[in-house]
């Protein structure tokens, strides 16, 4: 029996035939990207000039399950294509798909890892723990940590001053922040330079007075425009439904001090933002009238939330003038014996894991990433090493899937495995979930911005939009582009939903669904039906 053909769409047919540059696919639930990532897989092995084997593409995705998909989807397709056009390159391909490179990332850095465990100075018995075995392994380094921190008559008195009228509860406490300092310190890709970066920190006698400072007020214009887009959405909400006279008192003594703050930091006033974040005072919410009950619930529920960060913003050592007279000097001798006690943490967890000889998986991507780089590289410039160079030339393509998943490590496992040119990456920052454990979705949008969708133009990559959705009704689809339009903005999410991100329906509306459904049916019951009375007579 004859397997479906699928029908691909216009957007689908770019990202699969485009050749010489990197292509971003921006892909929605239910638009055909694993089709999509899987029919370009078997586009390029099918095309014997541009990829002679089809263990010369490496695809990787983030769980075991999608990886399984992943090669299911694309036996599928190259079967078919071997149907259509059964020749011997392609019965190659086909005997040859399960040894391909197709896995999560962690598997395939687990791989090179044992490949050339020489260069490291590993064990290639290793094993990998579990995330019940970390968290056993951690908690123990934690506690020797604390043990070892006390004996340390340098770090006494800067301990008892960090850890004073602190919570010290065991399971959830204050110094349970060193794990979590080192579950982020894992998607960076030089622990070394940010504890140095840490140090310099501390020692500043004016720590703002570093571009750390800098950084800092960009961390407040950015709340203060969160602020401000949640208040101008409730009172456009509340001016769509009463008149504009029934949210005077928002404009004025919700909106107005917050916009005035940005224009100070737009022009260069910052004492002056600093000031009116200090003395502002918090305004009366108002419950305007000939509005339903759950507009004005949502309105003044907006407006109270709006007014407590805008007030709480007056916490930052930013904003606060006397932090440096009074504060600072405490705070830098606690950095630095916090600092300490990471890297203390740091030092006992990796014993602990080097005597059962084990690696967990953040381990894993910085071993890989090792093995890759060039001894002479720098933070600011890495280069490829010689493994990353025979890498490069065995890879002719890399696909990447759930790219919003991505984090700055792998990210730059990526760059010293391409040349630039040949990697597909599909994802979608709406479905980013896992920023807990150190995804940076930024990574993505930041090469969108940079992509172009004209070829000719894509020095930065080109950027393929999927937004024809298989799996809903227009009805629906119309709601979800309703609802997403209004509270997703570059300004409040990152994410601009507009044009081409709008979802647009490839299934009819669903009374014709239906219709053709019951039609269909009642033409196969007639044909059973005819069979029988043939099959009778």
């Amino acid at each position: 029996m004859a397997e479906r053909k699928i029908k691909w769409t216009d957007q689908q047919k770019r990202a699969i035939k485009a050749r010489g540059s990197d292509i971003l696919v921006t892909a929605s639930a239910g638009t055909g990207k694993t089709a999509v990532l899987s029919g370009r897989c078997v586009n390029i092995v099918s095309d014997k000039s541009i990829c002679p084997d089809v263990r010369n593409i490496l695809v990787l995705t983030f769980t075991e399950a999608a990886a399984e998909q992943m090669r299911s989807r694309i036996t599928e397709q190259l079967q078919n294509v071997f149907r259509e056009k059964p020749d011997n390159h392609l019965r190659r391909q086909l005997m040859l798909l399960q040894g391909a490179d197709i896995s999560t990332i962690h598997s395939f850095c687990k791989r090179l890892i044992m490949e050339y465990f020489y260069k490291l100075a590993l064990d290639p018995t290793f094993g990998v723990i579990d995330g019940d075995e970390q968290k056993l392994l951690k908690t123990e380094a934690l506690e020797k940590t604390i043990d070892w921190a006390w004996q340390q008559s340098n770090l006494r008195t800067a301990l008892e001053r960090l850890l004073y009228r602190r919570d010290l509860r065991a399971n959830d406490g204050f110094l349970t922040k060193i794990i979590y300092i080192n579950d982020f310190l894992d998607g960076v890709i030089s622990r070394e330079d940010w504890y140095e970066r840490a140090a310099q920190f501390a020692e500043a006698v004016n720590p703002f007075a570093t571009d750390i400072g800098e950084k800092q007020k960009q961390i407040v214009a950015d709340k203060l425009q969160d602020i401000l887009n949640q208040l101008q959405y409730a009172q456009e909400l509340a001016e769509n439904k009463a008149a504009a006279d029934q949210t005077k008192w928002l404009r004025n003594t919700h909106i107005k001090p917050v916009a005035e703050c940005i224009e100070f930091i737009n022009s260069g006033q910052w004492d002056r933002c600093t000031e009116a974040i200090r003395n502002f005072d918090k305004p009366k919410t108002y419950k305007p009238k000939g509005l339903s009950e759950p507009i004005v619930e949502l309105l003044q529920k907006t407006a109270r939330k709006a007014v407590d960060d805008f007030k709480e913003l007056s916490r930052f050592a930013m904003v606060n003038p006397e932090y440096l007279d009074s504060l600072s000097g405490s705070v830098g001798l606690q950095t630095k014996v916090l600092v300490e006690l990471v890297k203390k943490f740091v030092q006992l967890y990796s014993h602990a894991k080097g005597t059962l000889n084990c690696l967990d998986f953040a381990d894993l991507e910085h071993y890989a990433l090792k093995l890759l780089t060039a001894e002479d590289s720098s933070q600011d410039r890495m280069k490829p090493s010689e493994t990353a160079l025979m890498l490069r030339e065995k890879y002719k393509y890399i696909f990447v899937d759930e790219y919003q998943d991505i984090n700055s490590v792998q990210q730059r496992i990526l760059d010293m495995l391409s040349p630039g040119g040949n990697i597909l990456e599909v994802g979608d920052v709406k479905q980013s979930i896992y920023a807990f454990r150190g995804a940076q979705p930024d990574i993505f949008l930041e090469q969108l911005k940079q992509a172009s969708g004209e070829i000719e133009k894509a020095p930065g990559g080109l950027r393929v939009d999927l937004n024809l959705n298989f799996r809903s009704a227009k009805g629906i689809l119309d709601f979800v582009n309703k609802i997403f339009s209004r509270i997703m903005t570059a300004s409040f999410t990152k994410i601009d939903y507009d044009e081409s991100a709008h979802l647009k329906p490839a299934l009819e509306d669903e009374p014709q669904m239906k219709l053709k459904t019951q039609n269909s049916k009642l033409k196969t019951q007639n044909s059973k039906l005819m069979t029988l009375i043939l099959g009778a007579l």
